[in-house]
């Protein structure tokens, strides 16, 4: 282990208290800011119609207190690890929302971030030890289209070729995506590609460029020309190398595994993180949003601090700093 490891990831870990603290009195400050009203989203325009019965329900949900101090208490709940319970969804508590919905996000993402990796891996070996060839080109004008493209048209488009046209797939999920995964398997393929296709076309390219960097060192010269075999040269010395930055670009990733895809969960009405979100949001549920984004937002800065360890660890050149 690098020199300085254990007294960098103290600090860094001793980083995330201010981090979240911060993270949290902005989000609270902006729902509350944002144009809508809980009560009126929950019970419809018929409150606002009636004062006294849309104060009363502002005062059960306690939005009737100052800002400050609907703050103080929600802070309070939360450092004992509670999230509260939602105003919709059957007011059940937040963290078993999350909970439930936590596992869907993670397997949708993680089977697209692992297929990305798997494609776009071999992909980028190959363009970078054929370059300007029309394998490059074509990987090249590849990886460009699949980073312009808008996941939500090509989730249209896949949706009304391979379901409404050929029905070969199931449109949307109606529960079955809770179901064992031989039930859920047909669930998994169009918004596994949506999400799998930006991520080879943007690994592919960094691994294209980390192979030609390496491949340009001065060890891999030397490796040529004490004759190994090029296959040698090419997996034991060059391609060891060029995997280290990938566990950086892997870490920035891995955020959205735990996030969720927003718009692609909705319109797969894949049971996720981001479905969760997009439902709270539309009716209000600060408890829920606040929940999703605390909970999100410590798994984001906790991935950062491994990620960065990580790099430190697989790679011995370079310390850890700061």
């Amino acid at each position: 282990m690098p020199p300085g490891t254990t007294a960098y990831l103290v600090r860094r870990v001793l980083l995330l208290v201010p981090l979240l603290l911060g993270l949290s009195l902005i989000m609270f400050g902006l729902i509350h800011a944002a144009p809508g009203d809980p009560v009126t989203a929950r019970l419809g325009p018929q409150a606002a119609a009636n004062p006294e019965f849309l104060t009363q329900a502002r005062k059960n949900l306690g939005l009737d207190q100052p800002l400050p101090v609907q703050y103080v208490r929600w802070l309070g709940d939360l450092l004992q690890g509670d999230l509260g319970n939602a105003y919709t969804f059957n007011n059940v508590p937040v963290l078993d929302l999350i909970q439930s919905r936590f596992w869907g996000t993670v397997q949708l993402q993680g089977v697209s971030l692992l297929l990305g990796l798997l494609i776009a891996i071999p992909v980028g070996i190959v363009s970078a030890t054929r370059q300007y060839s029309t394998t490059d080109n074509l990987v090249t004008v590849g990886s460009f289209i699949g980073l312009a493209l808008p996941n939500f048209w090509l989730a249209l488009l896949l949706q009304i070729w391979l379901s409404v046209e050929l029905g070969w797939l199931p449109t949307v999920s109606t529960g079955q995506a809770r179901a064992g995964f031989p039930e859920r398997l047909e669930y998994f393929v169009m918004p596994v590609i949506v999400l799998a296709l930006p991520n080879i076309a943007y690994f592919a390219r960094f691994m294209r460029s980390s192979m030609l960097e390496v491949i340009g060192q001065d060890y891999v010269t030397v490796a040529r020309a004490k004759g190994l075999e090029p296959r040698a040269v090419l997996y034991r010395h060059a391609l060891r190398n060029a995997l280290i930055p990938m566990v950086t670009v892997v870490g920035l990733q891995l955020p959205r595994v735990l996030s969720g895809a927003v718009i692609i969960e909705q319109i797969f009405a894949w049971p996720g993180l981001g479905r969760l979100a997009y439902d709270a949001i539309g009716q209000r549920d600060y408890p829920v949003i606040l929940g999703v984004t605390m909970v999100t937002g410590a798994a984001v800065m906790v991935v950062n601090v491994l990620t960065d360890l990580a790099y430190a660890l697989v790679d011995p050149r370079v310390g850890v700093q700061g």
